[in-house]
């Protein structure tokens, strides 16, 4: 049975092991960059953005809509988005837009495995996940799930979600959470037993040998003090729409807990009986994205410069709607997608790979330009860009031959 007497007694044989160092996490540093991953759940229609595709004819565009060029980005416009066309306006040289992903599948389930890890296995973690792993010593939480999918394969001990009881494990409130509470003691009493323990720690660790899972506690505290120091300034909680939840996100960023974050906006976009609510979500969502880039180039990193300078912001969705409306005007799954990139090492203001005049994908050539022979942009392609962007050679990870999109990386 565990009593506070046997905590007490475990964690200062721990401590004594761990020695007299100061708790901090081995290599600590800032790395190449930050990743934020928002994820547009249910399929978007790039049809009614990204896909300007007026001159095919087995294609039905929506009666309203225009073809529309800002900068090196062919869209479309439409008169009952305007915060749509706002973001372009504002932001379009710093938009990689990449056309014609494949994600191999109409199954929703099928397709945020390959768009998020490349492969239809969910023993392959997902590209916040390993660019978290890969710099699991440098922050508390690698992968910050605030919301939307997580795909953690064998790391999940490196994914924290925040729709469960990280918040409350931080601040204590979580000894609440019981059959029979414990109080959390007062803050004076609280210090006399850390010091305790520390003196305690260090009095044993004279004559201790370094053994690996003590090295690995070690580490384990030095995360949950460096949480713990941040307390008062951050919560870790999911919030109560998308707006929040970014901010939650920027937040853990800023503080330095994490190199990835993740937020979905729920699952929204499968407008299989009224196509026409994409228009309010993409006009929700760009402006809610405006929002999110305001915040990165206003909020100071850990190195004391904007976020914005360091974090790359990934924005999928798993599947795209049918190039035709069904009979209730709505628009059902298709295999070949949009998504974007924008950030540091991003080569903005231009679209990679493309659509058909069939609908179906068109990849990226040697030189950066559209290639036909090429069905659609591999999402291994976008993983092994993702992970040389974050300093990773992409073959520890995927499989032999996998390259970065030609022409993104800056």
């Amino acid at each position: 049975m565990l009593t506070r007497r046997t905590l007490l007694g475990s964690t200062a044989a721990s401590l004594a092991v761990l020695g007299a160092a100061p708790l901090v996490l081995a290599g600590r540093a800032d790395g190449p960059c930050r990743f934020l991953f928002i994820n547009a759940e249910g399929g978007w229609d790039p049809l009614c953005v990204f896909a300007s595709l007026f001159d095919a004819p087995d294609i039905e565009l929506e009666p309203q809509a225009e073809p529309w060029t800002m900068g090196g980005l062919s869209l479309v416009d439409h008169p009952d988005r305007p915060d749509t066309r706002a973001f372009f306006e504002r932001h379009h040289d710093r938009v990689a837009l990449l056309n014609g992903v494949s994600t191999r599948s109409v199954n929703h389930e099928t397709c945020q495995l390959v768009a998020l890890t490349g492969s239809t296995s969910e023993e392959r973690p997902d590209w916040a996940t390993i660019l978290g792993y890969e710099q699991r010593d440098a922050t508390s939480l690698p992968h910050l799930v605030v919301s939307g999918p997580s795909l953690p394969g064998p790391y999940s001990v490196f994914v924290s979600n925040a729709q469960g009881m990280l918040q409350p494990a931080i601040d204590g409130t979580i000894l609440e959470y019981n059959d029979a509470p414990v109080p959390m003691p007062p803050a004076t009493p609280s210090r006399v037993v850390d010091r305790f323990l520390r003196q305690r720690g260090q009095a044993r660790a004279q004559g201790a040998e370094s053994v690996q899972a003590l090295v690995d506690h070690r580490e384990a505290l030095a995360r949950a003090q460096a949480l713990t120091d941040a307390r008062l300034e951050l919560r870790l909680v999911s919030g109560e729409d998308f707006v929040s939840r970014t901010q939650t996100a920027v937040a853990a960023l800023a503080a330095g807990v994490c190199r990835c974050a993740t937020v979905g906006t729920g699952f929204i976009w499968d407008t299989h009986d009224d196509n026409t609510q994409q228009t309010a979500l993409f006009e929700a969502f760009f402006r809610d994205l405006g929002g999110v880039l305001d915040a990165l180039a206003t909020t100071l990193g850990p190195a004391g410069v904007p976020l914005a300078e360091d974090t790359v912001v990934v924005v999928t969705s798993e599947m795209a709607r049918t190039p035709a409306f069904n009979t209730s005007g709505g628009r059902d799954h298709w295999p070949y997608t949009s998504m974007m990139l924008m950030g540091p090492g991003v080569v903005g203001g231009r679209i990679f790979g493309g659509y058909t005049s069939l609908y179906t994908g068109i990849g990226v050539g040697s030189d950066g330009g559209p290639d036909p022979a090429q069905p659609g942009i591999s999402t291994e392609s976008l993983g092994a860009t993702l992970l040389t962007l974050g300093g990773i050679d992409p073959e520890q990870h995927l499989r032999s031959g996998a390259s970065p999109i030609p022409g993104l990386l800056a």
